[in-house]
């Protein structure tokens, strides 16, 4: 086994530290996922589950050597990760297979009559700006009209909402399966090829505020700041559905 690493730094340290960083985007997005305020339709569409079980499957393995993380034990880590990959290569649900399926899925969605009226890509980013502004749900249905559901009700949903929805836009799964195959090829030797679509930006929306939304989306390290913004949104979508 080589073990690259950054700076000269012992590999074990550099181990432990790609796999924290790792299992905090996979769990931080595992959790968000199955703790949502409200409830998310498009959560079970196989799109979805697919990204789920891909960091399901990566956090089994990054748990299962984290006890040999913190001894240093680099045989007894490579022992265990070649035991899991070949396992993995074999299996007809493996993270590949999962990742690739994911790919074609986006980019269906990226040609669907939705995604072209609102400018959007297929990429992941774009794909949950989709399911939090036009899929169906509490705020989408555009309950907060009525008497029952106070503003400042509304904005703590809204909030919590956006939070989730953040974790899973930091775990993409490119950039996730990029990093955890970066981490598996000491011990595998091998590279991978996993393909990702671009953001496209000349495409344009029909929504001012969609695309200010978007905008401000992107930049900020705290999506929760834009709950405003983001009512605001909800509360124009709905008036032109209906």
């Amino acid at each position: 086994m080589a073990l690259t690493n950054k700076e000269h730094t012992p590999p074990e340290i550099w181990l432990k530290e790609e796999a924290s960083s790792l299992l905090e985007k996979i769990i931080d997005a595992l959790n968000a996922a199955y703790t949502m305020p409200l409830e998310c339709i498009w959560l079970e569409e196989e799109l979805v589950q697919n990204y789920l079980e891909i960091l399901k499957e990566m956090e089994s393995l990054l748990l299962l050597i984290w006890g040999q993380l913190k001894e240093g034990n680099i045989s007894k880590i490579e022992h265990k990760v070649l035991v899991w990959y070949g396992r993995q290569q074999r299996s007809s649900k493996n993270i590949l297979r999962r990742y690739y399926r994911l790919h074609e899925q986006l980019t269906e969605w990226e040609s669907s009559p939705d995604a072209k009226s609102f400018g959007l890509s297929g990429t992941w980013k774009d794909y949950l700006l989709f399911v939090m502004t036009l899929e169906r749900n509490f705020l989408t249905m555009g309950s907060f009209t009525k008497e029952s559901s106070s503003s400042a009700e509304l904005e703590k949903f809204a909030i919590h909402y956006l939070q989730k929805i953040q974790m899973l836009h930091r775990a993409s799964p490119h950039a996730l399966c990029a990093d955890f195959f970066t981490w598996l090829s000491p011990f595998t030797q091998e590279s991978v090829f996993l393909p990702v679509l671009a953001t496209n930006d000349v495409l344009e929306t029909k929504s001012a505020t969609f695309e200010s939304f978007r905008s401000q989306l992107l930049q900020s390290q705290e999506w929760e700041k834009l709950s405003g913004l983001y009512l605001k949104l909800l509360v124009e979508l709905a008036g032109k559905k209906g």
